[in-house]
Order: structure tokens, then sequence, then C-alpha cells
């Protein structure tokens, strides 16, 4: 037999509930609300964007004597707090976090906005009088259908600045790109590799190569003190894009470049060329930037990147000369620690100058 009803409440039906004393947000088995405030911020920018949240999960039990319902958050106590937290003034959308309402608190903002919050939908699966045990019973089973969340996952469910934001923005953006080049499958995008991807860029573009492993790093080093311009950040990221596109203006499904590794040193190239990467030098010496403003500098550097396809076609390694070698190595092993990325990198810009 059924043992929930699924339906839909908008935030207003949570706040007359919790005025009514109808709503309880700490059964005895749910967690503590620990969520950071850029965490709580992140979720009322997601309601004022219009998009929709994880569903809510609430015992419904009858009071006989009041003939009143009483409802108990089981699963999604946080994300209520956190809401009710919002309609009733406890704080400000963070400052960046939105670009209209950031720094504001509800009651600032327009009218015909405090509305649609208001009547923003939440999606609720009622538990009718079911006991405790029953209850984490429930619980017991979802858990076992969970996956088991990869490093990038977990970066997003613990992250909630403004290099994060950037980040999801720009990888969700790009979605149909990294499938149709062939760098990233479905299965990758749905596992959030397309913004581990361009995370690993960002990093890149702000603090010069580093090794792949630092992603989580400065994750944690970026949620709280985060100083660069975002809108710069992506202007750039989008014209390193659009001149990789100019390279190849017939993709790059079909070159080695397709392959994550070596797309991410094609990158650093290319936005080198543009902007300069952060502390790339060799011997001491800044590494040389050749131009692409014009229609032959980006000719001369795509027929010098032809050589990449020649080396992964030679039979034999010794008729490459030590530099090539090096870098047939590098890409084979698809290595993504700092100095092979640095050599890989250097190599292109040399082909490209």
């Amino acid at each position: 037999m059924k043992s929930f009803d699924s339906r839909t409440y908008s935030i207003n039906d949570f706040v007359e509930w919790d005025a009514a004393k109808q709503l309880t947000l700490n059964p005895a088995f749910q967690r503590r609300a620990v969520w950071s405030e850029k965490a709580k911020s992140y979720l009322i920018d997601t309601i004022l964007r219009g998009k929709p949240i994880p569903k809510v999960f609430i015992r419904q039990r009858l009071n006989v004597t009041t003939k009143t319902s009483i409802r108990e958050v089981v699963d999604g106590q946080q994300r209520l707090r956190t809401i009710l937290s919002y309609i009733k003034d406890g704080f400000p959308l963070a400052r960046g976090q939105h670009p209209e309402y950031g720094g504001l608190r509800f009651s600032q903002l327009p009218e015909e906005v405090q509305a649609a919050v208001l009547s923003f939908e939440i999606a609720v699966d009622l538990l009718i009088n079911l006991p405790d045990p029953e209850i984490l019973d429930i619980f017991a089973r979802l858990n076992s259908y969970a996956v088991i969340l990869n490093e990038q996952e977990k970066i997003n469910a613990s992250h909630f600045g403004p290099f994060k934001v950037l980040a999801d923005k720009i990888g969700f953006d790009y979605n149909t790109y990294w499938i149709k080049q062939g760098i990233l499958t479905d299965r990758q995008i749905l596992r959030m590799q397309e913004v581990n991807l361009v995370a690993d860029l960002m990093i890149a573009m702000i603090e010069g190569i580093k090794s792949k492993k630092q992603i989580k790093k400065f994750y944690a080093q970026y949620e709280n003190d985060f100083v660069h311009d975002v809108d710069e950040l992506e202007r750039r990221f989008r014209s390193t894009a659009a001149a990789v596109a100019l390279l190849y203006p017939e993709g790059l499904a079909n070159t080695e470049f397709h392959r994550n590794h070596l797309y991410y040193s094609l990158f650093t190239a290319v936005y080198h060329s543009l902007f300069g990467l952060n502390q790339f030098s060799l011997n001491g010496a800044p590494v040389p930037r050749p131009s692409l403003e014009t229609e032959q500098q980006i000719e001369n550097a795509r027929n010098g990147l032809d050589r990449v396809a020649e080396i992964f076609t030679v039979e034999d390694a010794a008729e490459l000369n030590r530099d090539e070698q090096q870098f047939l190595q590098d890409s084979r092993r698809a290595t993504t620690d700092e100095a092979v990325r640095e050599r890989r990198t250097r190599y292109l810009l040399g082909l490209m100058g």
C-alpha cells in the first residue's frame, strides 16, 4: 500500500503553517541546521532565478483535539529554515550572488519579486501518520539507491562562492560544445566533469598552470576570498574558446586535442597567447606569447600545430627530436601534474610561434 502522497506547496503555504505553529522543523530524527551563510544565499539565489530545488519530505499528523494538521519536516529542514529566515529578513542575499538583488533582504526586493518568491512551488512527499520506524526505513531505502559522489560532486555540494557559480555557469553553457568536440561524454557531463574541466582551466587562468590535484584546494581558498572580476574571467574564457575555434574551424573531434588532457594544454597555450599565464617561464625567462590577432598569424599557428598529428602517427619515435619525444611521452601518459602540463603547453606554444 502506498505510504506517501506527492504534492506541491508554495513558499507562502510554509510561511502560513509556520505562523500558525503547524510546522515542526526539529523532529528528533532530523539533522541540526548547519548551513553556512553562502549555502543559504545560494539557495535563495536559486529560487530568485526560478530554478527547482530538491523535494521536501513531511510527516503529516492530525491532532484530533484541535482538529489541525501538524507537519514535521523529516528531510529538507535546512532548506525550509533558510527560506523562512530569508522571508523574515533574517539575512541578506550575499553581494555578488545575484547581479540585481545581491545585498538585499526579502523586504527590500521589488514587490513583484517578493510575490514570485512567495508563489515559488516546492515539491513535497507527504508521509501520512507514519511512525518513526517507518520513516527511518523509508530513508534507509532511499539512501540505498544513492550514487556515491565523485570528487567534483562533493566539491559542488559544499561550495557556493562566485568561483563555483562561474565554473558551473560556463560548464553548463558549453555542454553541447564538450560533447560535439568529443572532449567529454554525456555520462561524464551527468557526473559534472564539465564543471571540473572548467574549474581546472579557470585556475590556470588565475594562478598559472597547476596540478589537477589542487582543484579542491583552490575551491576552498576561493570560497571566502575571491577578489577576481567574474565578468572579466568569463570574457577571457569565452575569448580563448573562440580562438581555439578559429584555429580549428572544423572542430577538435578528429584531432588529438579532443582528449581531455591535451585540450587543457591547447586551451592554456591559446590563453597564454591572448592574455599571458601567471608564473609561466622557462629557465627564468617568460615563455614567448605568439600573437593570434591576424588571419595570417592564426593560419601560421594552425599550420604549426599540425605537427601534433604527425607526431602521433610516427611509427619509430627515434625519428622525432628530443622535444617531440618528450611531448609524445607526456601526452600518452595523460599526466595532469604541473611540470608535465607546463611542458606540453610550452611545446604547443613553440609550434604556434
